[in-house]
């Protein structure tokens, strides 16, 4: 079988991840690569003999591009995708697939549009610890699900770096409303949210909701980036889901790796992408097999783009209700 000629859009810390993953994966070729930034694109070459552009249009005409992987900030997601869907490319959007519902929308009609695969990357739905929750949560064995709780808090240096330019929900929570209502086996139907505002980062620093599914099971919302910036691994997860006979949780405080020092105790990432004998392994490494085993092979991919789309307007209503201090209904 040929290997799936592939390129990616947007260099920044995901891009060259999933660059390198391309470039190492048996199944795959890295064909080339697509930032705004020349230096950014130069750097690929450490790596791989890929082309390096800085036009999103001259890239896309190459029709020796089967696959791009776009990896821009979510603002930027629009004009890649429907330019990308236009063009013929199977794609993988990075999350969220937009940033608003209106614009998700938009997306999903070119694909549509064009006929071509879209597959979203919730990394989640890679992680070991999130698919063991998932399955202990199946009807059989958890019974009616009563009641369900998600965290992700991470530092301020985060906030600071993004600033306005992205959302703790769009950029954070994102995770965790898929992760419900993939793992309730239900969508989120109403809202209520309070934020918080007041280290001056252009961007919330907390989020707390309250949430109800439409099976009639209710949650609450975590999201912080107040922690201050010596948090060990940058962020803390967790998720739990109390059902009438069992229920299941995870924990995401460590990563099961500490380095102590005299000046403190450090960890390290063990799941998500880490860097293990020169190879980008773990979660991310297993989303981008599937996506190119998927694609090869003409099978299905493990998450349809619409469960990804669900959670957008979600995003909007819990965004809407923490403006507003008032309960919002999901509008799909």
């Amino acid at each position: 079988m040929k290997p799936l000629r592939t390129g990616v859009i947007g260099l920044g810390y995901f891009g060259t991840r999933h660059a390198r993953i391309y470039a190492q994966h048996p199944a795959a070729e890295l064909v080339a690569v697509c930032d705004k930034n020349p230096e950014a694109a130069k750097a690929i070459s450490s790596f791989a003999n890929a082309e390096t552009y800085t036009d999103l249009g001259v890239f896309l005409a190459r029709e020796d591009i089967d696959a791009v992987s776009i990896c821009l900030p979510d603002r930027m997601h629009e004009e890649a995708a429907i330019a990308a869907a236009r063009a013929g490319k199977t794609i993988l959007l990075e999350k969220p697939m937009a940033h608003d519902t209106a614009t998700a929308r938009r997306i999903a009609a070119a694909v549509e549009e064009n006929g071509v695969r879209l597959m979203v990357g919730h990394i989640l739905r890679f992680d070991p610890r999130y698919v063991h929750v998932f399955e202990a949560a199946a009807p059989e064995r958890l019974g009616e699900p009563i009641h369900l709780r998600a965290k992700r808090n991470g530092i301020r240096a985060t906030a600071r770096r993004l600033g306005p330019a992205s959302s703790i929900l769009f950029y954070m929570g994102v995770h965790d409303v898929d992760a419900m209502q993939w793992i309730a086996r239900s969508k989120i139907s109403r809202v209520y949210a309070q934020k918080r505002e007041v280290l001056g980062t252009g961007n919330e620093d907390a989020l707390y909701a309250i949430v109800n599914f439409e099976n009639g099971a209710i949650g609450s919302i975590d999201y912080s980036w107040a922690w201050p910036d010596g948090l060990m691994n940058g962020y803390r997860a967790a998720l739990e889901i109390v059902g009438t006979k069992a229920a299941a949780y995870l924990d995401c405080t460590d990563q099961g790796f500490y380095a102590i020092r005299d000046d403190g105790t450090t960890g390290g990432d063990t799941h998500l992408w880490p860097e293990i004998n020169g190879r980008i392994v773990g979660d991310l490494a297993d989303e981008l097999a599937h996506f190119i085993n998927a694609t090869l092979g003409g099978t299905p991919y493990l998450q349809p783009w619409q469960e990804a789309f669900d959670a957008i307007p979600v995003l909007d209503a819990l965004a809407l209700s923490a403006r507003t201090g008032q309960p919002v209904e999901v509008k799909r």
